[in-house]
This record gives C-alpha cells, sequence and structure tokens, in this order.
C-alpha cells in the first residue's frame, strides 16, 4: 500500500508539471504587450571594410624566374582607368592599360639580381603594388 501511494504522488506530481507548463507556454503565447510599453531596438550593423577597387595581376614574369636576356616582358592586368608604373634599377616606365584592362611592355634588367617593382594607380588615388624578382645569369644550371 505505501509503494501504491508514492508512485501515484509521482504521478500527480509528473501530470501537475505537465499541466502548469502547458498553461504557462498557452499564456506566453497569448500575451501581448500595449503600444505604450513597447520599445523600438534599432540595431546598428557595422560596416564591413570596403574592398578593394583596384587589382593588380602580373602573369609575366613568374617570381624568382633566372633568365638569360637582359631584356623582360611584363604582362599583367587590371582596371581601364589606372596607370601603370614599372621601376627597375636600370628601366623606369609609365603606361596605360588596353580597353580590357591588360598591359604589356619589356624593361631592361641589370645583372645579378633584379626587382621589378610594378604599381598600379587607378584614378581615384587607390593603389596596388606587386613586386617580382628575376636574376639575369648566362651560368648554364
Amino acid at each position: 500500500m505505501r509503494k501504491e501511494k508514492i508512485v501515484l504522488a509521482f504521478i500527480a506530481v509528473a501530470v501537475g508539471l505537465i499541466f502548469a507548463g502547458g498553461a504557462f507556454y498557452f499564456y506566453q503565447t497569448t500575451k501581448s504587450l500595449p503600444d505604450s510599453k513597447q520599445k523600438t531596438v534599432t540595431v546598428k550593423n557595422p560596416s564591413p571594410t570596403p574592398e578593394e577597387t583596384i587589382f593588380l595581376t602580373i602573369s609575366e614574369p613568374s617570381d624568382e624566374k633566372v633568365l638569360d636576356k637582359k631584356v623582360v616582358n611584363v604582362i599583367g592586368k587590371t582596371k581601364t582607368d589606372a596607370t601603370i608604373i614599372i621601376v627597375t634599377k636600370s628601366d623606369q616606365q609609365v603606361i596605360k592599360p588596353t580597353a580590357i584592362g591588360s598591359f604589356s611592355t619589356t624593361v631592361n634588367i641589370e645583372d645579378g639580381q633584379n626587382i621589378i617593382r610594378i604599381t598600379a594607380i587607378s584614378a581615384n588615388g587607390e593603389e596596388k603594388t606587386v613586386e617580382k624578382i628575376v636574376t639575369f645569369s648566362t651560368e648554364e644550371f
């Protein structure tokens, strides 16, 4: 008899909790606040960092290339309104890309290791620089 009272007590508590939970859920889903108590919250999303609008890709020469000629082809692509400045130890050039943004020129290099610095400057002043290291050598490897 004592076991049955304990089991019935647990069942009664469980049924009571289920009933109370259902009543609370129903109350929460149907209640509404008057307009005078509602508050408007404005969340400001931080603006993302602006992406660079200038780009510069160099397809030739490849970095750390060893050449047996003192004339190097520089080929790449950028925005159509950009100005390209190419600087080496012995040569400097300013060129404009074509209507599709591609450019091509030749630059002179000196003996040994050379840094070719290619800079694209857009009309709004943004700039992007790429450096390529090329080496002039006539030795056989």
